[in-house]
């Protein structure tokens, strides 16, 4: 994030509806906004009516509403989340109302038993490693053949770095659910956010802290469009498993027509327009990055005139911060209201995304110059252990536009990750019922957040001026809204200075067209490649099998020798040599083949395995710190083809690329660091290449050896097998990344 002065303008040229064009001067331009907000095809994807859309505050009443809605569902339910925990608790209650498990997994299990012709499909993000202590461990494993109509994918078809973050399901494309809660652990609270509530427990019977989240329940034609998005992820999840999952979707006149409303949900809006906006980079293949979230988000935090009040996880878009600031500089504008989370989760999140916040709202502190700008985090009784998570995504201005889902105000949720969220906005003949419905749900969140009765919050404010004397006259309270503090401190650890292209970048953290310039689409002519490769490799193993052979005598040699049988000397010069190889660019096979000649077999193995893993994870090191200078010292390097698939099959493509002799060990390394490789992959696939590489090697120096001091037709015949086996490897490899390569490419639509 790039600071500004309050002299400088903060606002790009605008480009969507209801955006604000600033010159030079400062001064902006006759508002060139479009009569609504939402415009199919640039600031949302479809506009649908809603025959019904009740808000849902906090997770103990989605969950109520979800579980009431399942158990009526006759066809099927399509869940699309960013995480889906078996062991998620859908009830406080051991023995729910509605006869069925409290937990997810055996709920839908007893769902499917009751009604034979219902189906489950679960799309659920295939997670980056950094949350595997967070996550179930092997949810396909969990979900799969657990029922013949239950159906589970985890979803890897998105940009290099992006997450699937959409958080949506669908009851018999008739009724659907959308918004910022996932149906995973440690998400059930109640509106009393109770710091010491025994009720939050996660499936190890810790407590955790209390949650705050919104979601949106919705039915009519807009609920069919959002099934359309759901089929289709579920659609492009399934898409590299043909065999493994059965495409074809129920037909329409199995839905039924039963009621699906839950009970107890109130009806916030009724008969209403809605705008479906999404996020979606695309992928390697087929890069159509879709940022209709972003347009839409901009064009209405420029469009408020009275008031904008916002509820997020997160403060960290350039987009949004720079509207916002543009907002606070003028004469005349809006006052916003910014509800955010008073710390973030956990030492990363505090480091990365909680460091970037800070430098964002010093920005917008600095360009308030009329005192405009209101930041809080919802206080509670007793903080000594826990404060409220603010986990929503909600932006709201002037009474007259709503927006809801899952994105939120970070680069990553508009420009990156995919996403969905609903916009309503005031217009038509519904106009003034939907104003009312958007004053509602402000001060249903108001009366949460203050402790409040509703009656209490039922006032209309008529500015934004008022919004804010209303929260500031119950300051102090138990319950209330507090001023977000703006510190300097510094986290446990500062990873914000690499946050903005790693933590929440705006693009694939590794430009796409990158890595598809310098990655064939295929492999070409893979015999003569592996062929010369491999007598290159053979090459080093020669000539030093033959100098030792024929040097045998030399005391210069004899020497050398009996200083390397020192295991700690052996060590430290096989760690120096590797090291300062690798850095080098030398190709670890010259390296390889020294260890091999110089050691007996075992001690080769285990100095060439320790050397190469060594020179592995410091070039991987350095790229990952040093990301775009590597990049960009890489694109004038030539490439090989092994990295096409680094995100979706990153392990077998790093042991390929030890196994298969083509590219520079280092490049490759230093652009696996760079491309945020899970480590745990990158690591195993090189012990994986590496041992049996290696194993090769040991065996063939050892029967080299053989034939220079006995030459016989069987050595002779022993290295000329060996040779040819890894050729017939590499050959066989070759094409069969090849046509994984194309195999992928023709399934991509």
């Amino acid at each position: 994030m790039n600071d500004h002065s309050g002299s400088e303008p903060l606002l790009e040229p605008g480009a969507g509806p209801g955006s604000a064009r600033l010159r030079s001067s400062g001064r902006a331009e006759p508002e060139t906004r479009a009569p609504s907000l939402l415009a199919p095809g640039e600031s949302c994807w479809r506009i649908e009516p809603a025959q019904r859309i009740g808000v849902l505050i906090d997770t103990a009443e989605y969950f109520r509403a979800l579980r009431s809605a399942s158990v009526a569902a006759q066809s099927h339910v399509v869940i699309i989340g960013w995480d889906v925990d078996s062991r998620t608790n859908l009830s406080p209650h051991a023995r729910p109302s509605d006869g069925l498990p409290a937990t997810l997994l055996p709920f839908l299990k007893a769902l499917l038993k009751r009604r034979p012709e219902l189906h489950v499909y679960i799309v659920a993000w295939d997670f980056s490693v950094i949350y595997t202590l967070e996550r179930e461990f092997l949810p396909s494993f969990t979900f799969s053949h657990v029922h013949p109509r239950l159906h589970f994918v985890l979803d890897d078809e998105h940009a290099l770095g992006a997450s699937q973050h959409q958080k949506l399901v669908v009851i018999d494309d008739r009724l659907a659910f959308v918004g910022g809660m996932d149906l995973t652990i440690r998400r059930w609270d109640r509106p009393a956010h109770e710091p010491h509530d025994k009720r939050r427990l996660d499936p190890n019977a810790e407590p955790y802290g209390p949650m705050h989240d919104l979601q949106l329940c919705l039915d009519g034609p807009a609920a069919r469009a959002l099934a359309e998005l759901a089929w289709h992820r579920w659609d492009t999840a399934v898409a590299r498993h043909p065999q493994a999952f059965a495409r074809i979707r129920p037909a329409p006149s199995s839905f039924g027509d039963a009621e699906l409303w839950p009970d107890r949900v109130r009806v916030d809006f009724a008969d209403i327009p809605i705008g479906i906006c999404r996020t979606h980079e695309g992928t390697l293949e087929q890069p159509r990055p879709t940022r209709e979230i972003e347009v839409v988000t901009r064009a209405a935090l420029l469009a408020a005139r009275r008031y904008v009040y916002i509820e997020n996880q997160y403060l960290t878009s350039s987009v949004a911060t720079r509207a916002i600031a543009y907002s606070l500089q003028a004469a005349t504008g809006p006052q916003f209201v910014v509800v955010l989370p008073k710390v973030e989760c956990g030492w990363l999140e505090q480091s990365s995304m909680g460091m970037l916040r800070q430098r964002v709202l010093a920005q917008l502190h600095a360009a308030d110059l009329h005192g405009r700008l209101h930041v809080y985090y919802p206080k509670l009784p007793d903080e000594s252990q826990y404060s409220l998570n603010v986990h929503s995504k909600l932006v709201v201005v002037d009474d007259r536009f709503l927006k809801l889902g899952s994105a939120n105000l970070s680069n990553r949720s508009l420009g990156l990750d995919t996403e969905c969220d609903v916009a309503i906005e005031a217009s038509g003949a519904s106009a003034e019922r939907t104003r009312a419905g958007i004053a509602g749900v402000v001060q249903r969140l108001l009366a949460e957040h203050l402790e409040l009765s509703l009656e209490q919050c039922t006032a209309p404010f008529a500015d934004g001026a008022e919004l804010v004397e209303f929260i500031e006259a119950y300051r102090g309270r138990p319950r209330c809204l507090e001023p977000l503090p703006v510190t300097q401190e510094s986290a446990p650890i500062d990873l914000a200075a690499i946050g903005d292209w790693v933590f929440d970048p705006e693009r694939p953290m590794a430009a796409e067209t990158f890595i598809a310039s310098l990655f064939p689409a295929h492999v070409r002519h893979p015999l003569l490649r592996s062929a010369v490769a491999c007598v290159a490799m053979l090459v080093p193993v020669l000539v030093l099998s033959f100098l030792r052979h024929h040097n045998a005598d030399s005391p210069a040699l004899q020497h050398a020798l009996q200083t390397l049988r020192d295991p700690v000397y052996a060590a430290l010069c096989i760690g120096v040599s590797y090291a300062l190889g690798c850095l080098l660019f030398a190709p670890i096979t010259v390296l390889l083949a020294t260890t091999v000649v110089l050691f007996d077999p075992l001690s080769a193995f285990g100095f060439g395995f320790c050397g190469a893993m060594l020179g592995a994870t410091l070039t991987y090191t350095i790229g990952r710190i040093w990301r775009r200078p590597t990049l960009r010292y890489l694109r004038q390097r030539p490439a090989w083809h092994l990295y096409r698939l680094l995100h979706e099959r990153a392990l077998r493509a790093t042991v390929l690329a030890r196994l298969l002799p083509a590219g520079n060990f280092t490049g490759s390394n230093l652009l696996a660091g760079a491309l945020n490789l899970a480590f745990w992959r990158f690591a195993c696939g090189n012990a994986i290449g590496l041992s049996l590489g290696i194993s090769w090697l040991v065996w063939f120096a050892r029967t080299l050896a053989s034939t220079f001091r006995e030459p016989s037709l069987q050595h002779v015949l022993q290295c000329c097998a060996l040779a040819g086996g890894m050729l017939g490897l590499c050959f066989v490899l070759a094409r069969v990344f090849a046509a994984t390569t194309v195999t992928a490419q023709a399934r991509t639509p």
